[in-house]
Formats: structure tokens, sequence, C-alpha cells
């Protein structure tokens, strides 16, 4: 938790004159500052025992032609294995229970954006974004990005913009690769889709792609949809589903046995999984100013 909140500082003072993701232009919105905090949790009890913790925010300040936008979010899962034993007869005995927690997932994320309206259909923006996914391998990613994007829709029940821009990244991964650059160029590509479906249903859909132009092989994509409905005019429930994919994951190290099943005492470095999903329900608070 401590690298997540000194990231956040990082970004916090960096993001007016670093680069990242853009998001389109709110004519609906007033001038002002807004808020939306997020909250899940998911308990499982009994013959099994898992607990999964999430948190968001994003905070945002809009001007007539610009934006500056900061968001970030922790997930924390933990699962519990309950190992049985008996001791006794088979007609007489007592069961003994040995539960083993351990963290199961972990991640962590952080972003900023500063975004100015050249015309209604283009705009230039700068940002910083780093996350820490230690069971897909990443220690800590930071990146920084500058870049153009194109408005194709503002309209109050839909928008749409699609973004491009140069990258630069420093990564360290749990399990150093000895063949790959941990600072590398890049090239960020995506969209941001927001509609309204009803009075109190919308979708909105991100997509963040990542070309690594130091090893051209290495692609991936953050692919994010939701579909907030409306509980009162402050509070939303919001289901939601991301899909983390990497064309070349991050390596783990497993240990390595013999043909005869026996430990060799010697570890291999493998890939991990290409897709990480995850499906999150959360309650959200949105604060901002209000017509008169």
């Amino acid at each position: 938790m401590q690298r997540f909140w000194g990231a956040f500082l990082v970004v916090t003072i960096l993001t007016p004159v670093i680069a990242g993701v853009a998001w389109s232009a709110d004519d609906d919105e007033l001038p002002g500052w807004y808020f939306d905090a997020e909250i899940a949790q998911v308990l499982t009890a009994g013959n099994s025992q898992s607990s999964t913790f999430g948190l968001g925010g994003k905070l945002r300040r809009l001007w007539t032609r610009s934006k500056l936008t900061f968001n970030g979010g922790a997930t924390h899962t933990e699962s519990s294995l309950i190992s049985r034993t008996a001791q006794g007869t088979t007609t007489d005995f007592t069961v003994n229970e040995e539960k083993t927690t351990e963290t199961t997932a972990e991640l962590y994320f952080v972003r900023g954006s500063y975004r100015y309206d050249i015309s209604s259909k283009f705009y230039a923006f700068t940002g910083a974004d780093w996350l820490s996914n230690r069971f897909a391998g990443i220690d800590s990613r930071f990146l920084l990005a500058a870049g153009a994007g194109n408005t194709w829709a503002n309209r109050e029940k839909f928008k749409f913009d699609t973004y491009y821009s140069l990258t630069y990244t420093f990564q360290q991964d749990v399990v150093e690769n000895p063949f790959t650059n941990h600072n590398f160029p890049g090239f960020r590509f995506g969209y941001n889709l927001e509609a309204k479906l009803s009075s109190s249903t919308d979708f909105e859909s991100r997509l963040i792609g990542d070309w690594n132009l130091d090893n051209t092989d290495d692609i991936r994509f953050d692919w994010y949809n939701a579909l907030p409905v409306g509980i009162s005019e402050t509070l939303l429930l919001k289901p939601s589903l991301q899909l983390l994919w990497l064309n070349e994951p991050a390596l783990t190290e497993v240990p390595l046995f013999d043909d005869s099943g026996a430990d060799t005492g010697d570890k291999v470095l493998t890939p991990l999984k290409e897709l990480d999903t995850i499906f999150t329900l959360a309650l959200v608070v949105k604060l901002g100013p209000k017509a008169e």
C-alpha cells in the first residue's frame, strides 16, 4: 500500500506537465470539481472462505475547454484453505481443522491526465499512470504519455472519442526477464465511450492499447466495460468487467522436478497466462456542482 500512495502523489504532482489517457468533454456538466467514490466487498464463509475488497475513486476538475482528471483503485483478495484430519478410531474420532489464509489477488493503479480541447473535434492531452499487479508478474509499471485525440460524438446521451500518443514506460517485474528491457518507448491508442441507455442506466466502455516499440511483439490491452444503474441522485450500483491481456506476459519461477517426481532444488522460468479477467460490483457515490 505504501507503493500505491507514493505513486498517487507522484502522479498528482507530475500530471499537468506529463502524459496519459484522455476522456471526452462533458458539455452537459458545469465547470467545477467532481468526485466519484467506489467501494466493493465480497465475502464467502462456511466450507470455503474468501474475502475481496475493492476501493476506487475519480476526481475531475472541469473548465470550459480543458479537464484535469485523477483516478485510482485497489483490489485485494484473500482466500482460506481448510484442511481436515481425523484422530481416533473409525467409530470414535475427533476432527481437527487447520486454516491457511493467503493473498490470491492484488491490483493497484493510479492515473492522471490533463486535456485541452483545441477545437470541438480535436484535443491534446498529457498524463501518467502507475500499476502494480504482482500476480500478473508486474511489481511496478510507471508510464508517461503525450498525444492527441478526436471527439467523434459529444452529445448528452452519447459520447465517443479516440486517442493516440507516444509513451515511455519504466517497469519492474516480480521475476526479472533477462531478455527484455525494463525501460522502453511505446505507442498508446484507444477509445472512450459513454452512452445513456435509459433515465437511470448508463454504459461505459474504455480501451487502452499499448505497443512496446523496443520489442514490437509486446502488445497489451486493457478493456473495461461498466453498466452504472442509478439508485438515487448521488448513488449508483455499478457492475463492471475488465479484461487485461498481454501478448508477452511476465515470467514466474516454478520448482523443477525430475522424471521420478523428486524435487531437484532448481527453478525454471515460465510465462504467466496472457489474460486476466476482473468482475466487480461496486456502490458509487457521485459528488459535484448542480445547476440552479
